[in-house]
């Protein structure tokens, strides 16, 4: 299941602070208070593995993390000193783990409630116009963000979901007159996937399609924009990247290789990269070139003994 850095950034965040809570009061000896926070933690050690793994739902691992951050709150903030201090955790929580909307709303509702918790002394004007400050602020960073990584990871669809055949044939037709034409190099990385072939067999063309999307978001984070990439036949992807080197070809093979297998599902583990490099030769025509390319890939095709 593909979690967001944002929430990656909160359950990290949250673990931290957990652990590092929970050897705070055992070294200043408060045995009553080490409970909560190292329940917390030891929830969040047995949800995040198993939200990885797609056996539990996203959103059930967010509530019960703002749940117990609420009453991580509830019990630590009123016997602190600097109690307003605390009054951050649970709102930076709620925009890290909830909709923008939805968060700047439980913000304005509950930032009364928190400062009643911390007590009557606590509940005044300036402390409720900054509480509703502090949640007016993350709504706006939180906006931002949000775009950001919506600009970032929405690639064009050519880019995600890759080139039909023909289009890929067509691109490269190009690509071959261009660097012919301005003595510029250009290298193929022929790609091959084996786990996409098997779980088609085994799991059917749904999981496949999954898997494949995922496989040419990071073709597309991975590459640059002026690259070509497409699935010219079933299983076999061609990375066309102009004005590349065999040997820089072949170096981002490896890094692509590495992004790959942070590919990861419970029917398939990490998924595994194969690719050969091949570059254009002097005076190659691209119907040569396109044929090199097939036999290369029938090469990775081939059964290992």
């Amino acid at each position: 299941m593909a979690v967001s850095r944002t929430r990656r950034l909160a359950q990290g965040l949250a673990l931290t602070l957990l652990v590092a809570l929970a050897i705070w009061h055992y070294l200043l000896r408060h045995y009553d208070l080490i409970l909560p926070p190292a329940l917390l933690a030891s929830a969040l050690l047995v949800s995040i593995p198993l939200q990885r793994l797609g056996r539990l739902r996203q959103p059930l691992a967010d509530y019960l993390l703002l749940l117990g951050v609420f009453g991580l709150f509830a019990i630590e903030a009123p016997d602190m000193e600097h109690g307003m201090l605390w009054l951050g955790l649970p709102i930076v929580t709620s925009f890290l783990l909830l909709a923008a909307p939805l968060a700047l709303l439980l913000g304005v509702v509950a930032v009364p409630v928190w400062l009643a918790l911390l007590g009557d002394t606590h509940v005044t004007w300036v402390n409720l116009g900054l509480g509703w400050w502090l949640v007016l602020a993350m709504a706006g960073v939180a906006i931002r963000l949000a775009k950001r990584e919506l600009h970032h990871d929405h690639a064009p669809p050519s880019r995600r979901q890759g080139l039909s055949g023909e289009e890929l044939r067509r691109g490269l037709k190009t690509e071959v007159a261009r660097a012919q034409a301005l003595s510029r190099p250009l290298s193929v990385l022929v790609l091959y996937v084996p786990q996409l072939e098997h779980v088609d067999d085994q799991f059917g063309n749904r999981l496949r399609q999954a898997l494949s999307t995922t496989f040419g978001e990071q073709i597309a984070l991975n590459s640059r924009h002026s690259d070509l990439f497409g699935e010219p036949q079933s299983h076999v992807f061609w990375l066309i990247m102009p004005n590349a080197e065999e040997t820089g070809a072949a170096v981002a093979g490896r890094r692509l290789a590495e992004a790959v297998a942070t590919i990861a599902r419970p029917e398939t583990g990490s998924l595994e990269s194969l690719h050969r490099v091949c570059s254009l030769r002097p005076d190659e025509t691209a119907a040569a070139f396109t044929q090199r390319l097939h036999n290369a890939a029938n090469k990775l095709l081939e059964p290992k003994v």
